[in-house]
Order: structure tokens, then C-alpha cells, then sequence
């Protein structure tokens, strides 16, 4: 399999398109509309009531009076290539890290997930009053999305990772 850097290009692409598919279950399916309305009062666009009022189509064309938001596929482009950049480092840090088995990488995944994003995302409720529910949301989103990622990762490139081998030191003594 195509290698960049040691790294699987397709254990990547597969981890990407693993979280990905979380986002749009949890954005698209399950919650979208309990999201976009907390979207919508967080930017000041609809007041709690009028966004409890709306739904479907409706609720969908207020995103269009959010200042600066982009158009929805720039978005879900966007938004593929983040989880390719996550999905890509996550495959870096594991193959430093050369967890023994999925166990192992789940929980490095579950570490990153807390390190990284949960506290990034927290700035997001302490500077910017983001919508605490959405904040819930968003990591829920990550927690199974980094998961799934690094499982898609293990499962295509997990031994391989293991064997890898740094080259040995030039001075390096048998």
C-alpha cells in the first residue's frame, strides 16, 4: 500500500472517511435539528422561540443569514479535508507510538480525543459562548469519530506499524 513517510496513504483515507461518516450521521441524521437551531441562536440569527419553531427546509435556509458561513458543500468539502489532516496525523502518532493492539490504539485514540480536541473545543464555550449543547455534540462527534478513525487505521496498518523500525544509528554499536 502506498506509503508517505512511513504513513498509509489508504489507512488514512479509511480513517478520514470513518469520521467522516460519524459527522454526518450525528449533523445530518440524528441531530441536525437540534444543531442548526443552537447554531442559529448562537449567532444571534433567531431567538430560542423562533428556533424552536422551525424545522426542515425552513430551519436549513436561516443558515444563509449566518455572517461569513460558508455555502453548505464548501463546508462538507472543508470539513472532509479536516478529517483527512486528523485521520493523517493520528496514523503518524500511532505509528510512533506502535500500539500492540486495538485496545492500545483505542486508547491513545480516546487520549488524543481528550488532549487535543475536547480542550480545543472547550475554548470555544469559555471565549465564545457556544452553545453548550452543541458543544456536547461536537464531542460526541469526535470522541467516536477518533475512535473509528484510529480503528480504520489499526485495522489496514496496525501490524505493519509495529514492524517499522526507526534505521539504526549510524554510531550504533551490535
Amino acid at each position: 500500500m502506498p506509503r508517505v513517510m512511513g504513513v498509509n496513504l489508504v489507512a488514512v483515507l479509511a480513517g478520514a472517511v470513518a469520521m467522516y461518516f460519524i459527522g454526518f450521521v450525528i449533523y445530518g441524521l440524528l441531530f441536525q435539528e437540534v444543531w442548526t437551531q443552537q447554531l442559529l441562536i448562537n449567532h444571534g440569527v433567531v431567538s430560542a422561540e423562533e428556533a424552536a419553531s422551525l424545522s426542515g427546509a425552513a430551519l436549513m435556509a436561516e443558515l444563509e443569514a449566518i455572517p461569513g458561513a460558508m455555502a453548505p458543500p464548501v463546508a462538507m468539502g472543508v470539513g472532509f479535508i479536516v478529517s483527512l489532516v486528523t485521520a493523517g496525523g493520528m496514523a503518524a502518532a500511532l505509528k510512533f507510538l506502535k500500539p500492540s493492539s486495538l485496545g492500545a490504539t483505542v486508547g491513545y485514540a480516546v487520549l488524543f480525543w481528550l488532549a487535543f480536541a475536547v480542550t480545543t473545543l472547550s475554548y470555544n464555550v469559555v471565549y465564545y459562548s457556544e452553545s453548550v449543547i452543541n458543544f456536547g455534540l461536537d464531542v460526541v462527534h469526535l470522541l467516536l469519530g477518533y475512535v473509528a478513525a484510529a480503528a480504520a487505521i489499526h485495522a489496514l496498518d496496525g501490524k505493519a506499524m509495529r514492524e517499522q523500525s526507526a534505521a539504526p544509528d549510524a554510531g550504533a554499536t551490535a
